[in-house]
């Protein structure tokens, strides 16, 4: 019966150990993965712009003419190295080329070319300079302003080209596309106040200063309907492409790349598997101390059967009791299974008084140093000499020494905090 249930403790501390260990490395795994799921990857970003409209009779004029200026706000996050999302808020002066007389109903600019007009009962008091163009047709400058918004899905080509992320990497060339809205405000003339969809394509290419900090150039161009510009012309419809200059500023930009993971788990089996060859050892030294000391209680009963005198005889001879003391990391406070073991020794002891007893203190190796483990065991001698007296033994049949880590008198580093004790 004490067999079995020797075999039933092993096998409770066997699935104790590994539910535990495998609990423990599986939060550790997680811990590290997750580390990109929510606050991490964020960035902001704003820019300066150059804005080109190129709308139907913008051809007409050299493009240089009609560079107009802008900026652009950017808010962001990567869910992986390779692919995140963005919006963008974007908007500046654009100019176009309306070689039309008729403006809106009832305004007529006047027949002039090469100055500016305002002031005139058919104008509505907006400044405006004739030009000509290219095939010599008369036309005018307009100006105007403008808004987007865009939700933009992003991937990081020189990930996807190296195939990993390189935390030291100092250049990103990053692809995007999006939907969103875009707004012409009424300029008073040519451009009534419309909203659009939009659609956007552009690269964004990034310099890496620091692992948060990056400048970059980003092209864009966006699409638009026809009548953007306030001129529904014959074409599909209107365009404004950008050139973008600024800064870029990432929230704890960290990722964990397929070699991280891999040289974690490998450390980790690495660790389990130690925990594990050590509380194998644990489990089996305490089933080959259970035996032991079932086969000591085996003998023992029969040796009562046959002659009292001769267990004495039996014990004598061993030299030593079955019994010692451990005690918790860095304390030499007595647990109460161990006072248990303690009285078991004093009965003993008052069965045979002439026996004496050996007391010996130890200290793991691995924690402390020398001399502070030396103390450690000096006081766990003491405590149980003390708890001897207590229970009834004389002091001049205790014998008492301490080693500290000088001596392990077990293989297995956490079983030497124990003191031991002989019969003499």
């Amino acid at each position: 019966m004490k067999r079995i249930g020797g075999f039933l403790i092993t096998l409770v501390l066997s699935t104790v150990v590994f539910t535990v260990v495998a609990q423990n490395d599986q939060n550790a795994l997680r811990d590290v993965v997750e580390r990109d799921a929510y606050g991490d990857n964020w960035f902001i970003s704003l820019n300066g712009n150059a804005n080109l409209l190129t709308a139907e009779q913008d051809k007409l004029v050299p493009w240089t003419d009609r560079i107009k200026f802008g900026g652009a706000f950017t808010v962001g996050k990567w869910f992986t190295p390779d692919f995140g999302a963005r919006i963008q808020v974007m908007g500046g002066a654009l100019r176009g080329f309306n070689m039309n007389t008729y403006i809106n109903p009832g305004y007529y600019l006047p027949n002039h070319t090469d100055v500016p007009m305002a002031g005139s009962p058919r104008d509505p008091g907006n400044n405006y300079k004739h030009v000509t163009a290219k095939d010599g047709s008369p036309g005018f400058w307009q100006d105007f302003n403008y808004g987007t918004a865009t939700f933009d899905l992003m991937g990081n080509f020189t990930n996807l080209m190296r195939g990993r992320y390189s935390e030291r990497g100092r250049w990103d060339v990053i692809g995007f596309a999006g939907l969103g809205v875009i707004h012409a405000f009424d300029n008073g003339t040519t451009t009534p106040s419309y909203w659009h969809f939009v659609a956007k394509i552009g690269l964004r290419v990034n310099y890496n200063i620091t692992n948060n900090i990056a400048i970059y150039l980003e092209p864009q161009a966006n699409a638009t309907e026809k009548e953007f510009d306030g001129y529904a012309g014959t074409a599909l419809g209107d365009g404004i492409v950008n050139l973008g200059l600024g800064v870029q500023y990432t929230f704890s930009k960290r990722f964990t790349t397929l070699n991280q993971i891999v040289r974690l788990t490998a450390d980790e089996i690495d660790r389990l598997n130690r925990k594990i060859n050590n509380n194998r050892y644990l489990i089996e030294n305490q089933q080959d101390i259970l035996e032991r000391q079932q086969n000591l209680l085996d003998r023992l009963e029969k040796c009562c059967e046959e002659n009292k005198t001769e267990i004495v005889t039996q014990i004598v001879e061993t030299g030593s009791l079955p019994e010692y003391v451990r005690f918790s990391l860095d304390s030499y406070k007595i647990e109460p299974t161990e006072l248990r073991k303690i009285a078991e020794v004093v009965n003993y002891l008052k069965l045979n008084p002439t026996s004496k007893l050996l007391i010996v203190g130890y200290a793991d190796r691995q924690t402390g140093n020398p001399r502070y483990n030396l103390n450690l065991s000096q006081k766990r001698v003491e405590g149980v000499a003390a708890e001897l007296k207590r229970l009834g033994i004389d002091a001049n049949r205790i014998i008492s020494e301490f080693k500290g880590d000088k001596e392990q008198p077990f293989p297995q580093n956490e079983w030497n905090r124990v003191v031991i004790m002989v019969e003499r």
